[in-house]
């Protein structure tokens, strides 16, 4: 049994995001056989016990787990871990330099989600934007350092581990994908979904890849979708739609933003589209599409770190017309929805369940130990012990 801490900016929002969903599900194997502390960094007094994020409590609660908030430097000081993980480089950035000093002996893992300076490739080239300004090159600079630096960095598929070996082979990168947990489906599920509504699930706080997405099908596919089958409908379903988004809402057009569950739309719809055109690691939509026996019409980006075949598992387009093409085929043809739905239930049942994921989670966590440290060594981790120690005497003495 392994003592890990994990620091998080907030609660992991299962229900609103995919990447959370991921976390979730990530620190319920975790807690089932290791103790397992979640930390809350940078919320203000009450975050942790506010009414609005009770049920957020309540799982982490059910599932053993220790939910902390406040100054982590004090708690790294009074505890000690086997191993420490942070969601995202970005948030790794700034505690580094206090979990080497304070926990010497703890295994430092950075969580990537997916790898930020691949996302912003696909999107500048996408958009036609400038691929290397300073900018950009200086945060793909930042992201690698931290990689660097830790002992272990977790990407979500093959794809993103390649990329960052092939920026740096010295790295330790392992691979936890998203993680999903089957529903149980009746035994011909089409019978009872709407005919031709499409679907798009996907949160859209802070994410351009999901707005582009819909602005792209609305405006470019989904008026060669309506010469073929004029009856169509698309359903937009997520958290924090932006204004673009909202505007696209029309007669067949629907924004609902937020929803307790998404199952009943997914369950609902005859067809999910994906259409996204610049992002990077796994898609928690699609992922969720298939395993309730939905099938899936995405983009070359959208099949990212997914070993599927177009006609098989889902429908892949990059154009408009190649994209139209793929929802018209579904749309009008029962026998090959049913087709790729079972593929494509069975792909993630076999790929991405709980249970296919618990088993690559434990065979991370069995090797934790063997990993090598690359925190300080003991002539500079004791000169930075003093350096630390004069910033607290001069914040006491003077109140900054």
């Amino acid at each position: 049994m392994a003592k890990i801490l994990f620091v998080h900016i907030r609660y992991p929002e299962y229900d609103r995001c995919s990447g959370d969903l991921r976390l979730t599900n990530l620190l319920r194997i975790l807690s089932e056989s290791n103790e397992v502390s979640l930390f809350l960094l940078h919320q203000p007094p009450g975050y942790a016990i506010a009414p609005e994020n009770a049920h957020y409590r309540k799982l982490m609660e059910s599932l053993g787990i220790r939910v902390m908030s406040g100054g982590l430097r004090a708690h790294l000081r009074d505890q000690q871990y086997d191993a420490i993980a942070i969601e995202f480089w970005y948030v790794a950035k700034n505690l580094i330099w206090d979990i080497r000093l304070f926990q010497p002996k703890a295994r430092l893992i950075v969580d990537t989600e997916h790898i930020y300076f691949y996302s912003h490739y696909w999107k500048a080239k996408t958009l036609g934007e400038d691929l290397d300004t300073p900018e950009a090159l200086a945060q793909k600079r930042d992201e690698l350092d931290v990689y660097r630096r830790a002992d272990l960095v977790l990407a979500v598929t093959g794809e993103d581990r390649q990329v960052l070996l092939a920026e740096d082979s010295g790295l330790e990168v392992g691979v936890v994908p998203n993680i999903h947990t089957i529903p149980e489906l009746a035994l011909d599920a089409d019978t009872d979904r709407v005919p031709n509504r499409l679907i798009f699930v996907g949160n859209f706080s802070s994410n351009p890849s999901n707005t582009d997405a819909m602005a792209w099908f609305c405006h470019e596919v989904l008026p060669l979708v309506q010469k073929e089958v004029p009856g169509v409908h698309l359903q937009i379903v997520g958290n924090k739609p932006s204004d673009e988004v909202k505007t696209l809402t029309s007669k067949t057009v629907e924004v609902t933003g937020f929803v307790p569950e998404t199952a009943p739309y997914l369950l609902a719809s005859s067809v999910s589209i994906c259409p996204l055109r610049f992002g990077a690691g796994l898609k928690g939509k699609i992922g969720e599409a298939m395993m309730y026996g939905l099938p899936v019409v995405t983009t070359t980006i959208g099949t990212q770190g997914m070993d599927v075949r177009h006609g098989e598992n889902m429908m892949v387009g990059d154009t408009p017309a190649e994209f139209a093409a793929g929802c018209v085929a579904l749309l009008k043809d029962k026998k090959l929805r049913i087709h790729l739905a079972q593929n494509g239930r069975r792909f993630i049942i076999d790929n991405y369940s709980y249970a296919a994921v618990h088993r690559t989670v434990d065979a991370v966590v069995s090797r934790l130990d063997t990993l090598p440290l690359r925190g300080y060594g003991n002539i500079e981790r004791w000169a930075r012990l003093q350096v630390d120690g004069v910033k607290e005497y001069l914040r006491w003495r003077f109140g900054k």
